[in-house]
């Protein structure tokens, strides 16, 4: 069962043919122009903060909780499926409490180095918290994952977990993981999607939509986080549909790992060279 609000919280925007839950339209130019941003999504940017700034400090027990613990293994299996030698530079973008950079930072090992990045200040907090003398290849900062704030061809790998489904402008955040990636790069995603297996979907609908918002409403005294997690998750393009978005953002290789009935997904693709 889901599970986990996010490892982060991205910008906002509006891709196009994108599903979301408040859709409105708009979008972004190239890559080094300046993001043309209504007031309404900007407005949307604001609510989706407000929502991780309100549940940064219980957030990793409650996605633990929700997840039953699964959260951490579909995480594993994305740091696995990179291969990593030790020694690669990687940006983990939507990173929040930073528990998948942590992971990547074991196997980079000292000669390598991991970027965290997250427009939730409240969540990167959190992140920084869990700092210490044994995470010297580690670091977090403010960046927006549809202006991301590095060179092109920075790093051996982009990672982002639990984020993406917050950036309805879903085509901008990957052309600019695309530009960051150094040729031959990789790209790895885990995101929360729909079950495949149908037998599962009605107890999936009953979890998603009345256990966790009824369980968030007594812990968190509010059910806007736990509203909000399922309906991401509806609103996130289906497999075929993602999978297109990233071919046509330039990646090559696209796979497609789904796991636990399909309630999450891993996509992973290259960048050539």
């Amino acid at each position: 069962m889901p599970v986990v609000m996010n490892d982060r919280l991205a910008g906002r925007g509006n891709a196009g043919g994108r599903r979301t839950p408040d859709d409105s339209g708009g979008g972004w130019p190239g890559r080094d122009s300046a993001p043309l941003e209504t007031a309404e999504q900007r407005g949307r940017d604001i609510f989706i903060q407000e929502i991780f700034a309100s549940i940064a400090s219980d957030i990793d027990f409650l996605s633990s909780f929700f997840s039953f613990g699964l959260d951490q293994r579909w995480r594993r299996r994305l740091v696995s499926l990179l291969d990593l030698k030790g020694g690669e530079r990687i940006l983990d973008v939507c990173t929040g409490t930073g528990k998948l950079a942590f992971l990547l930072a074991r196997k980079v090992r000292k000669g390598g180095s991991v970027r965290g990045v997250d427009f939730s200040r409240e969540m990167l907090g959190e992140a920084q918290k869990k700092l210490g003398a044994r995470s010297p290849n580690i670091s977090f900062g403010f960046s927006d994952a549809k202006a991301l704030d590095f060179a092109e061809n920075s790093f051996d790998a982009v990672t982002v977990s639990f984020g993406m489904r917050n950036i309805p402008d879903t085509a901008s955040a990957l052309r600019q993981a695309f530009r960051v990636l150094k040729p031959g790069g990789r790209f790895c995603c885990l995101e929360l999607t729909p079950p495949t297996d149908r037998r599962v979907k009605p107890l999936y609908e009953v979890y998603c939509f009345r256990v966790m918002p009824f369980i968030a409403m007594r812990v968190l005294k509010t059910a806007v986080p736990y509203n909000y997690l399922p309906r991401s998750i509806r609103a996130f393009p289906s497999r075929d549909e993602f999978r297109r978005t990233l071919e046509d953002c330039g990646f090559t290789g696209v796979s497609v790992h789904s796991m636990t009935f399909g309630i999450a997904t891993i996509f992973e693709a290259r960048k050539a060279g």
